[in-house]
């Protein structure tokens, strides 16, 4: 009688599970460390579990190789210790005398609810032998997020642990809608969501994490937001311009261009360039006028888009129209890192000459160039499909 061979990967899923139980032992760590209020051991514990997991992630690709069954309990624990670690920190600052923890208690809720849902979830899908993408970059960016915030709610790091929250929260968002798509989705009929469509979407996801990390103080003037969140506001601005680009180039270097992607695309890049330009008008960097014409000229040609679109006709993008994309990005970079300067300008050099009154006229310049720029491209956009126009009028 032959004997039967042995899985080749078997040797790899045991090194998986030994590196996966040893994260889950970490927690354990932290969970007692917290308990006896030592917290830069508790945060060691949960720096090396991060590591635990990325290392069976990236190198061993534990995720793609593991029997469901088997992965279903690791990832289950795994998500467990994780909630319980945020309910520890909750009940902490909850019994401490400071302002009931909101941002944390929401993070909390979330966390608990995604945990629900992936157990649901993951029990249906067991039963037909297959388990929820876990290996995916949202999936990983989540897990990178918690532990991170974890890690600075157990420094009470303040500013800087109320931004992983907020992070986290998105990123849960985000791998919830994942869950449910993967869950329900015709797997006959559709297609995963590409990388490219993914940095789309995040754009539309972000664009009210901007709003909120831009009016962090509750105040109009922005000069008087912390500098934590004019660096991230900053931050979300250059991943809106960058993505802009990205998601275009993935999609044909890969071969994903879908025709989702062509109109979600510039969708998605109206509602983030027009929240930052909101948010500039509301804080005295633009006008009202600037901000309705750079509006007016957004919906008219979109508009003209859908007309071309009914009577067969595709209206492509036009150079002026690149130049119009890289000139608005430039300036709002440009306005956000100014304001950066200015506040470290004030904060430790604050006799220096002409600074006040050159960083007093410059956002106002720049938005006032966007505008004419951004009018003279929709007009451009109208003489080059007068044609579509004449079908109509």
């Amino acid at each position: 009688m032959p004997l039967s061979r042995q899985d080749p990967l078997e040797p790899r899923r045991i090194v998986g599970r030994v590196f996966v139980s040893t994260r889950l032992l970490l927690f354990l760590g932290a969970l007692v460390w917290l308990f006896l209020n030592h917290k830069i051991l508790a945060a060691i514990f949960l720096l090396c579990s991060l590591f635990m997991g990325a290392w069976a992630s990236f190198k061993i690709h534990h995720e793609d190789i593991e029997r469901p069954f088997a992965l279903f309990w690791l990832k289950l624990g795994d998500k467990l210790l994780v909630n319980l670690i945020f309910l520890v920190l909750f009940l902490r600052l909850w019994m401490e005398p400071e302002p009931f923890p909101t941002l944390l208690c929401t993070g909390l809720v979330t966390l608990t609810l995604r945990n629900i849902f992936y157990l649901i979830f993951s029990v249906s899908l067991l039963k037909e032998g297959r388990v929820l993408p876990l290996n995916s970059f949202w999936g990983t960016a989540t897990n990178f997020s918690l532990i991170t915030t974890s890690v600075l709610y157990i420094w009470n790091t303040g500013h800087a642990a109320r931004i992983g929250m907020v992070t986290s929260l998105l990123f849960m968002f985000a791998t919830g809608i994942g869950y449910l798509y993967f869950y329900y989705r015709d797997e006959t009929a559709r297609k995963p969501v590409s990388i490219a469509s993914q940095l789309t979407f995040s754009r539309i996801l972000l664009s009210p994490v901007f709003i909120w990390v831009f009016f962090y103080d509750n105040n109009l003037v922005y000069q008087d937001n912390h500098l934590v969140f004019k660096i991230l506001a900053a931050l979300l601005a250059i991943f809106f311009v960058a993505s802009d680009g990205l998601d275009g180039w993935l999609a044909r270097k890969r071969g994903e261009v879908t025709q989702l992607g062509k109109y979600l695309d510039p969708y998605s890049d109206k509602i983030s360039n027009m929240t930052i330009f909101l948010c500039f008008m509301a804080s005295g960097y633009a006008a009202v006028w600037m901000v309705a014409v750079i509006f007016f000229r957004e919906s008219t040609i979109e508009t003209l888009r859908t007309l071309g679109a009914a009577a067969g006709v595709t209206i492509d993008a036009r150079r002026s129209g690149k130049w119009k994309t890289g000139i608005q990005g430039t300036a709002v970079i440009t306005i956000l890192v100014l304001e950066i300067a200015d506040t470290l300008i004030l904060r430790y050099w604050p006799d220096l000459p002409y600074w006040t009154t050159i960083w007093s006229y410059t956002p106002y310049t720049l938005m006032f160039i966007v505008t004419v720029v951004t009018l003279l491209s929709g007009i451009d956009y109208f003489v080059a499909n007068k044609k579509v126009l004449g079908r109509y009028f």
